[in-house]
């Protein structure tokens, strides 16, 4: 690929000034500008943390609910059934979440309610469990999980990343719409 047809495209696409003249930029921001619509290091840098601990967050809320739901509510099921409902809820719950998760990544930020649907339905299995009276940690642990993961959907930064996303999603389709056109994208 020549410097002058991708200082062409990225022109057609209106990005700033400075990728149009290719002599000002360094080597490392023009391997950038060839496979990367925003640079990796300072995202993984900015929004690693937030990722992670939303992921940590779901699985963890999950988790806490479904061992909550085995000891309460399951407990007066026979034990073969009870393991059946515990396991493929839980797996059911984390495919769900996985899913959600997954098209946020891809910058459709409107699916972010079912990762909040999630974390309230995981809240409201396990309030009234009170009545069961199950390990009291086991308790505070299946109704913080829930708190925290969507404390941190609501926090800035990860707005911030759903935002992001969406941006880095629109130039991805602002770059691929032209080539459909031409014929150059299956």
């Amino acid at each position: 690929m020549s410097k002058r047809k991708t200082a062409k495209d990225l022109g057609e696409l209106g990005m700033d000034e400075k990728w149009k003249d290719w002599k000002t930029l360094t080597s490392e921001e023009r391997a950038y500008a060839y496979f990367h619509f925003e640079n990796p290091r300072k995202f993984r840098r900015r929004y690693a943390l937030v990722i992670g601990a939303d992921l940590l967050a779901g699985c963890f809320t999950i988790a806490m609910t479904a061992v909550l739901l085995l000891v309460t509510f399951l407990s007066r099921f026979p034990e073969g059934l009870a393991i059946k409902i515990f396991f493929f809820g839980s797996v059911t719950m984390g495919v769900v979440l996985f899913f959600s998760k997954i098209q946020v990544t891809h910058g459709r930020i409107h699916l972010v309610w079912i990762s909040v649907g999630i974390y309230i339905i995981c809240l409201l299995i396990s309030l009234p469990a009170i009545a069961y009276r199950p390990p009291l940690f086991l308790y505070v642990m299946s109704l913080l999980s829930p708190l925290i993961g969507l404390l941190i959907l609501n926090s800035n930064r990860c707005r911030e990343l759903r935002h992001k996303m969406v941006e880095i999603r629109r130039k991805r389709e602002d770059i691929i719409a032209p080539l459909k056109k031409q014929g150059r994208w299956k």
